[in-house]
């Protein structure tokens, strides 16, 4: 891999130090809505424990936020790159076709949301099959409520595609702090409601989301002014990328709706205890890997409008060591820990030992597929800067036959929420093997492969980190300590034995990657 340095190319540079710029204020604005997130989730475990009401919302809920996301992902996926190609041919023509774009998305979304309202009865029959007659009317009346979330995400959707276009990330995920802010509100004020309460909570948060961004764009750029002629050319283009987009995220999405679904066959509390560990390991991967994901979306969708390969392959395996650096860490702390931060974070009130438990083994399954679902992401975003969107599309449907296929397999086997963790790691796992032939054939990558110095440095300093702290952890269980500051103490020392022996390195490719999180007056390549 090109050095950054005398050989490599200025824009190369540039680049980079854009991406370590945009993470940053990435990282930083979701570290603050991820901390609001876990006092959601605590607020949840305080109330609802792994109660069969909070599965039926969860259920409930699953089906359109799933949508929802999928369709308003797709939606920014296929309008990042196409404006960067609008831009170039003039501001007239990207205004109009941006508000024939908005119009046309809010409308088929709002038309969307209409139609499942209507059928809502028999998309909860579906999802909830497992619930007995009683809780499917619960989820009814919350899949009603709920299904107008598809309609405000796809109208936030448009506006979050010109923000990160334009590398407007502070206004992108400043906005995102409404959801959990607002959730967090009603639930404290309004929380005897029980989980109809959560809902008003999820809509009002996602209006406030939409608004903020809307405020942000006020102005020129703003996607939803009166629609101009002619419609159909912009239309067209959008259509072409987005549609393999909207079915491959549909795919790979409805695997957690699958993963909950199918989860309804196990006993009572098992689709909460699988949300709960879902959340705690999706901390450290949006935190982290998403973030370094889609603060390098537009970089790399402009090298790819400039068929800059040699930059693409660049950043490629920058991004690689990165998240090598953030899942070994990651994974060996929740290993270890895995008991202790459901302790920490969950137990209380109405969540018990026996579901700390039965969500800890869950997480740890989670942790050992973090280095699968990290590539993932990873390669998604090169896939879709390179239009690849066909390609996508195939893998997830591979995917999601990999995965109700070991669904089915571990839940006989095993059984328990665990099953589907195992499930999903073992599907990721050989998703990842398709990605790694195909991003060949796209970029070659492999042909200038990385030195092998700070892969090997980030291994050293996983297993620094583990030793000491498995070592502190199991001397201090002979003191008269409580398990809280055994935690804790050991926790410290992992961390300040793994942080600290990277930031002594002075590779600087280990450096950049630290540079992505962690903001230092001297970061340059």
């Amino acid at each position: 891999m090109p050095r950054a340095g005398r050989d490599t190319p200025p824009m190369s540079l540039e680049v980079m130090d854009g991406i370590r710029r945009s993470t940053l204020i990435i990282v930083g604005l979701t570290l603050l809505d991820k901390i609001l997130a876990l006092g959601k989730e605590m607020l949840f475990a305080y109330r609802f424990g792994v109660s069969s009401e909070l599965d039926v919302f969860n259920v409930a809920y699953a089906f359109p936020a799933i949508l929802a996301m999928l369709l308003g992902q797709a939606v920014v996926s296929a309008l990042v790159p196409l404006y960067m190609t609008w831009q170039g041919r003039g501001p007239l023509v990207l205004r109009r076709n941006l508000a024939n774009l908005g119009w046309a998305v809010l409308l088929c979304m709002l038309a969307l949301s209409f139609g499942c309202y209507v059928w809502s009865a028999p998309i909860m029959a579906v999802i909830g099959y497992g619930f007995p007659v009683g809780e499917q009317q619960l989820g009814n009346s919350l899949v009603r409520l709920l299904v107008w979330l598809i309609f405000l995400e796809g109208g936030a959707a448009v506006l979050a595609g010109v923000l990160q276009a334009n590398k407007r990330f502070a206004a992108l995920y400043g906005a995102q702090l409404a959801i959990n802010l607002a959730i967090i509100a009603v639930l404290t004020v309004f929380g005897e409601r029980g989980v109809t309460a959560l809902a008003i909570g999820f809509l009002l948060g996602t209006t406030a989301k939409l608004l903020v961004m809307a405020l942000a764009l006020r102005g020129p750029a703003f996607p939803l002014t009166l629609p101009r002629a002619p419609a159909g050319p912009g239309l067209r283009e959008f259509g072409l990328l987005v549609w393999p987009l909207v079915v491959g995220g549909l795919v790979v999405n409805s695997n957690i709706l699958f993963d909950q679904v199918m989860s309804t066959e196990l006993p009572p509390g098992s689709v909460s205890a699988l949300r709960y560990a879902y959340r705690i390991n999706d901390l450290p991967l949006q935190l982290f890997v998403i973030a370094a994901a889609r603060a390098i979306f537009p970089f790399i969708s402009e090298q790819a409008e400039a068929r800059d390969t040699a930059g693409l392959r660049q950043v490629f395996w920058r991004g690689v060591l990165f998240l090598c650096l953030v899942s070994a860490g990651t994974t060996a702390f929740v290993l270890l820990f895995s008991q202790d931060i459901v302790m920490v974070l969950l137990q209380r009130g109405a969540f018990g030992r026996e579901a700390a438990q039965a969500t800890a083994l869950t997480l740890a399954w989670y942790a050992v597929g973090m280095i699968f679902a990290s590539y993932a992401v990873l390669n998604g975003v090169f896939f879709t800067a390179l239009r690849k969107n066909k390609t996508l599309m195939l893998v997830g449907i591979v995917t999601m036959g990999l995965n109700v296929f070991f669904n089915l397999l571990f839940i006989r086997l095993v059984g328990g929420p665990q099953a589907i963790a195992i499930s999903t790691t073992v599907t990721t796992a050989l998703t990842c093997t398709i990605f790694m032939a195909i991003i060949q054939r796209a970029l070659g990558v492999f042909r200038e492969l990385p030195t092998l110095a700070p892969y090997l440095q980030v291994a050293g300093a996983t297993l620094l980190a583990t030793g000491l702290a498995f070592a502190v952890q199991s001397g201090l269980g002979y003191l008269a300590l409580g398990e809280l500051w055994i935690f804790l103490l050991a926790a410290l020392v992992f961390a300040a034995a793994f942080l600290g022996s990277l930031l002594l390195s002075r590779n600087s490719e280990i450096r950049w990657c630290l540079d992505l999180v962690i903001p230092r007056r001297a970061a340059r390549n």
